[in-house]
């Protein structure tokens, strides 16, 4: 297919219907991807009822949304599936997967994350029959050390660390075929190429790093004035991201609240971990969800990145760059920024360091607000989802090598 000729047809199955309810980062990747490629092409998204409206998802796409994902895990030990696409591989979301698939041709087939492995087959099917489309993997992270340090991070018993061990072994088999198998393979930063082309040397790769359409700030200054306050972004549902919070604290909580640096958690958070950490840490601020970030953003001098666990590119760092917030964190939690370490952003080795280097800087201001704006400079115009959209409409055409790595 010549891409120039026409819109090309865009097949797209994802988790769920991508808005709120559904505000975790895979979420909000997906829907930039959804919504920015409909402006160059025809995109039907076949997903399931994540909560949200479909009358509040964007124009300009079809969406056939089927019922809410199966809730549970343990019957998932029965299927040939990982967790993660177990649960969406419900009747019917197969049913219209299947019935799309076979109803006409499509340009491009999108497998997006690893929780739609569950249609590799059928994908596959389509494209022997129509050998013009194309097959996509876009890959949210490698999933399969992140799954790693997430089981090794809970405390299970030994019935449960068996399941969890078998699921990974499942993880770890179909992520490597999608990998294989399909025609493109996207990545969200440069730092998974490597371990992906040791899976998959001949396939080609396209790095589709997420875009940035919120809020902007034009300009701020960190002064002596602002608050000696840092604060700690993002929604704490999952247990992965409760347990990140909850090792950072028994790390650095002591630490800080001696030299009266107060911490503050923004982001829906659960009533059990919120009512946890107010008893064993009375001094960290609970915020939760704030529907203006940027109107709080001020009261902060940086904030936090302390993921011990995940890879992939976490979407709060754009955030806090377009929002002026400076970033301090952890050297292995921060990618695919072209900004530099030690001017766009501050970063240490271990929890332990990092809250040595927040005691260190947050009576620095001048350097803080220096650290902003060198990011802010840095990244203005290299997060464009308009710019994502064309490259992967160019993947598609096999006369096109420039996006493809």
């Amino acid at each position: 297919m010549t891409t120039q000729s026409r819109r090309p047809r865009v097949l797209y199955f994802t988790k769920v219907l991508p808005y709120p309810p559904a505000v975790a980062g895979d979420a909000v990747y997906s829907r930039g991807l959804i919504e920015t490629w409909a402006t160059f092409a025809d995109v039907t998204v076949v997903c399931a009822d994540g909560g949200a409206r479909v009358e509040d998802a964007a124009d300009g796409v079809t969406w056939v949304v089927t019922t809410a994902q199966r809730r549970g895990r343990a019957a998932s030990v029965l299927s040939t599936f990982p967790l993660i696409a177990w649960k969406g591989a419900r009747r019917d979301y197969r049913r219209e997967a299947k019935r799309h698939l076979r109803s006409d041709t499509w340009d491009a087939v999108v497998l997006d994350n690893i929780g739609s492995a569950h249609l590799l087959r059928d994908a596959l099917r389509h494209r022997r029959r129509h050998q013009d489309t194309t097959v996509l993997y876009t890959s949210h992270e490698w999933e399969y050390p992140t799954r790693a340090g997430k089981y090794q991070g809970y405390d299970m018993s030994l019935p449960k660390r068996v399941m969890a061990r078998w699921d990974l072994a499942k993880v770890k088999y179909w992520e490597n075929r999608l990998i294989r198998r399909t025609d493109v393979v996207t990545v969200i930063n440069e730092a998974d190429l490597r371990p992906f082309r040791a899976i998959a040397p001949q396939r080609k790769y396209l790095v589709l790093s997420p875009g940035y359409d919120g809020p902007m700030t034009p300009r701020r200054t960190i002064d002596a004035t602002t608050p000696r306050r840092i604060a700690l972004l993002g929604g704490r549902r999952s247990e992965q991201k409760q347990q990140v919070l909850l090792d950072w604290f028994s790390v650095a909580y002591e630490r800080l609240d001696k030299h009266g640096i107060e911490m503050a958690v923004v982001g829906d958070v659960p009533e059990s971990l919120k009512r946890r950490v107010v008893t064993e840490y009375p001094n960290v601020d609970v915020v939760g969800f704030v529907d203006d970030l940027e109107s709080v953003i001020s009261g902060f001098r940086a904030g936090l990145i302390v993921d011990t666990v995940g890879s992939g590119f976490k979407l709060r760092l754009l955030s806090q760059i377009f929002q002026r917030l400076p970033i301090v964190g952890l050297e292995s939690a921060i990618s695919g920024l072209p900004t530099p370490p030690g001017d766009g952003y501050l970063a240490a080795e271990s929890l332990d360091a990092l809250a040595t280097l927040v005691c260190a800087v947050i009576d620095d201001p001048a350097l803080l607000d220096a650290v902003q704006n060198r990011a802010f400079d840095d990244c203005r115009s290299a997060f464009s989802w308009d710019d994502r959209a064309r490259s992967l409409t160019a993947a598609l055409d096999p006369s096109d090598e420039t996006a493809l790595s």
